[in-house]
């Protein structure tokens, strides 16, 4: 992007302050931020301009759920229906890896945290051995699509390659990156986080699908045959909605193609 084309852009989302300083900023740094500018989407901003409505509030009530007993009942039919769709290669798997272990002291990718007692164990090496049990069982590779952030990309791609992809096949992995949002005040205008640098946060793991997209995921996905994907997670803390342990991927798969659902997390 060149500089009068950013110049157009912020205009056109009154957003001329990204380029205030632009002047004073080194070659290097003018080129880091007129990518972030090409980057931004603008659109997000439209959303601060709609007014908030009310919604009216509804009946509290128990949502229509299979039970534990029901599962158990037909958990031989749940699994080889599971498992009829991932020998078909209409199952693919999503890795929200994009986290730092900062919390588990470790200035690293998650994934990359050695949790094993008496010998190596990563958590990014458990998780494949998770799904490396289902591909046992299938006998079909599961494609495994790797979300990561701008921070850790490139040691989460260097440490698979490092580790020879823990014994997956390496063409059924594929990384992307999770697309950034602009940090914005109340009256919707972008802040910096300094003078070449545009403030942004990663969108949350609901923006999966569009960062998957955007990182040209999606003529791969139709590709492959991938019809649903499913959520393995990370996670050694207590407050954490995920983990490591092994689930039953078929069993649960079931039940989400007969609801008709496009992906659940695992």
């Amino acid at each position: 992007m060149t500089l009068e084309e950013a110049k157009r852009k912020c205009e056109q989302a009154g957003q001329q302050h990204l380029l205030a300083y632009y002047e004073e900023l080194t070659k290097e740094d003018q080129e880091k931020l007129l990518a972030q500018i090409e980057k931004l989407d603008i659109t997000l901003l439209d959303l601060l301009k709609k007014e908030s409505k009310e919604v009216e509030k509804g009946k509290l009530e128990p949502l229509g759920a299979v039970t534990l007993d029901e599962i158990q009942k037909e958990k031989d039919q749940y699994r080889k229906m599971g498992c009829e769709a991932i020998r078909a290669g209409k199952v693919g798997a999503v890795l929200l890896a994009g986290g730092q272990g900062t919390r588990l002291g470790l200035d690293k990718p998650k994934g990359m945290l050695n949790v094993g007692i008496h010998k190596e164990l990563y958590l990014f090496e458990q998780l494949i051995h998770n799904i490396m049990d289902v591909v046992k069982e299938t006998g079909a590779w599961v494609p495994l699509f790797v979300m990561t952030s701008e921070k850790n990309n490139k040691d989460t791609v260097e440490f698979f390659k490092e580790k020879k992809f823990f014994g997956y096949k390496e063409e059924y992995v594929f990384f992307f990156v999770q697309q950034m949002a602009p940090s914005v005040s109340y009256d919707g205008k972008i802040y910096m986080e300094d003078k070449g640098r545009i403030s942004a946060s990663p969108n949350g793991n609901g923006g999966w699908f569009i960062s998957m997209v955007r990182a040209g995921l999606l003529d791969t996905i139709k590709e492959l045959g991938v019809a649903q994907c499913i959520f393995c997670g990370q996670c050694a803390a207590e407050d954490c909605g995920s983990d490591i342990c092994r689930s039953r991927a078929e069993t649960w798969l079931c039940l989400w193609l007969q609801g008709g659902c496009e992906s659940r997390s695992l």
